[in-house]
């Protein structure tokens, strides 16, 4: 008897519970994508991928702002990322419309795994609440291209890099990404890592043409003792045993704060904890045109301003007109160290494009990026945004 109650209460529960996925319009192929303008696609989306046909490209675009609020319930519309690590290749184009509020509830991101091609995505969290980062692992290869390109991130992200965890493949492009945000390491997990990259953990690049341009992070990233911080990646690793690779980051920027109990001992690096050029094959690293600003306490372990770790130099390192600010702990060989004033003028950055790519008010600030996204105007942003922005300076499509 107690049985038969049972399976008519769960009978029940599953006829009550709410089926929040709703199927977007289009057919999901390139002359025909699925047009998303609500929360409940993304949870349609979510029940396709396991169906999916691996060889046959998905794509999507954004034709409104969406509120994903309710997200931050949880129950039915908790979310989790989408993944497509089943080899799909999968586009999704944001047309620089907003997603607003999405809160995961773990540590997470708007999709998962897979060959992704995402451009022209905004994701802005709910203040005081977590949100998402752009995708947990991007894989690309020669004839499935992945990158991210135009994607502007602001919020809250706890345990999580802004941007993506991992990047592997070859002819990876990250061009156009825009991440103001606050980092928290929140509380310690036995056996987790104690290392952060702030927009990327791991860039593991196997070959050819490699890109990282017009991409910064900004903001700030709250640790506990004895972590690791860097503002682009952790780790970069070039190149195979069979292969070349190289990569070229260029007119990039990080500006962050590291935020910390003052005795607690910790270690920051500006650009790249550690880059690992394989000893069998040329691999070329190329840094362009890029500055880091970042701010610590005094109980830095160990700092540098672009690059901690460097191995193989004898394959090719080619850096030129960078830059760092100069702080207390900070030193660096790579690049020319700058004071605060120099910082803000325009002239110090030779070799620069200012008419195109960077914009800089004289004497009161260090230059940015035409991509970026105007700043909020105060807490009502999250109402207002869609009626004050000027969406020709948003998107370039």
């Amino acid at each position: 008897m107690k049985k038969i109650l049972l399976l008519s209460f769960l009978a029940s529960f599953c006829l009550f519970a709410e089926d929040v996925s709703v199927k977007p319009a289009g057919e999901g192929t390139k002359e025909s994508p699925y047009l998303f303008d609500r929360l409940e696609n993304f949870f349609w989306l979510r029940q396709q991928t396991s169906e999916m046909d691996p060889n046959v490209p998905v794509y999507c675009k954004q034709i409104k702002d969406i509120d994903a609020s309710a997200t931050q319930q949880g129950g039915d519309y908790a979310w989790s990322d989408i993944d497509f690590s089943k080899n799909n290749l999968f586009a999704y184009d944001g047309q620089c419309f907003t997603i607003y509020g999405l809160e995961p509830n773990e540590k997470g991101a708007l999709f998962g795994t897979g060959y992704f091609q995402l451009k022209n995505i905004r994701i802005q969290g709910a203040e005081g609440k977590k949100t998402c980062a752009l995708a947990k692992c991007l894989h690309s290869s020669n004839n499935k291209t992945g990158f991210f390109e135009n994607c502007h991130i602001r919020g809250l992200l706890v345990k999580t890099p802004a941007l993506v965890g991992t990047v592997a493949g070859n002819d990876v492009r990250i061009e156009n990404c825009v991440v103001e945000a606050e980092i928290d390491e929140g509380e310690i997990v036995e056996g987790e890592p104690r290392s952060y990259g702030a927009l990327m953990t791991t860039l593991h690049l196997r070959g050819g043409k490699n890109i990282i341009k017009n991409t910064c992070f900004k903001g700030k990233v709250k640790v506990k003792p004895e972590t690791l911080v860097s503002g682009l990646t952790l780790i970069l690793s070039l190149g195979t045993t069979y292969y070349n690779a190289e990569v070229t980051i260029e007119d990039c920027y990080t500006d962050f704060i590291v935020e910390c109990d003052p005795d607690d001992r910790h270690s920051v690096v500006g650009l790249i904890g550690a880059a690992f050029l394989d000893y069998n094959t040329n691999t070329v690293l190329n840094i362009e045109r890029c500055y880091t600003a970042c701010e610590a306490s005094e109980s830095i372990v160990y700092s540098a301003a672009f690059i901690y770790q460097l191995t193989n130099t004898v394959n090719t390192l080619n850096i030129k007109d960078c830059y760092y600010r100069e702080a207390p702990n900070f030193t660096d060989d790579l690049a020319i160290a700058k004071t605060d004033e120099e910082m803000k003028r325009q002239a110090t950055f030779e070799n620069w494009d200012f008419e195109n790519v960077w914009d800089i008010d004289e004497d009161e600030g260090m230059p940015y990026l035409r991509c970026e996204v105007p700043e909020p105007f105060g807490m009502f942003a999250l109402l207002l945004l869609p009626l004050l922005r000027r969406r020709a300076n948003f998107c370039s499509n």
